[in-house]
């Protein structure tokens, strides 16, 4: 007589029931909190990982991965924010088959992120490339210029001066027109 009849409870270790990890956590009452994760009102403070295990699933609230628990309702409130609108539902363990097409679903958009940045590298080289042929292509223009302008003047002095002369002219003039473009110089 006396003993209580109904479901039991699951026991949580009592490591559990204080806050873990880095921070010291000063305002957080440490009764209340071993009372109410005894009662199964909160979850017990599991250690967090940040690498992914088998046995482990991760957190939709803080993202840590945490040991599974199973025994706990599938739909729950969040308990920090108490909305009634925002609700964390827990589905179990991930099965090997969720898990796999997880791990496809990342890989593909890996690969997506490698094809983008090709494409992106790709595109810079074609910019470079143009850039070059419009430089040279400046250069070509300012060559002929000097050479339009040069066979002028020699056409402009042929005139006065006697055959022989031209040849000679055209030497004197063209020479100092000739000067390297800037394009030129800089390389």
């Amino acid at each position: 007589m006396g003993n209580k009849l109904g479901r039991r409870r699951q026991v949580v270790d009592e490591k559990y029931t204080r806050p873990q990890g880095l921070y010291n956590h000063k305002d957080v009452d440490q009764k209340k909190l071993r009372k109410l994760i005894l009662e199964s009102k909160l979850a017990p403070c599991y250690p967090g990982d940040e690498e992914t295990a088998c046995d482990r699933e991760e957190c939709p609230i803080c993202f840590l991965m945490k040991v599974p628990n199973s025994t706990r309702p599938t739909h729950i409130r969040c308990p920090f924010c108490k909305t009634a609108n925002y609700a964390v539902e827990y589905r179990g363990v991930k099965s090997k088959e969720e898990k796999g097409l997880e791990q496809i679903e990342e890989q593909r958009v890996i690969e997506a992120k490698i094809r983008m940045r090709k494409q992106e590298l790709q595109d810079e080289e074609e910019r470079m490339h143009k850039r070059l042929e419009v430089s040279s292509s400046n250069v070509n223009v300012a060559v002929a210029d000097v050479e339009y302008s040069s066979n002028a003047v020699a056409e402009s002095s042929s005139s006065a001066i006697e055959p022989d002369e031209i040849v000679s002219s055209q030497d004197s003039c063209a020479t100092p027109m000739v000067r390297p473009s800037p394009a030129t110089r800089a390389n």
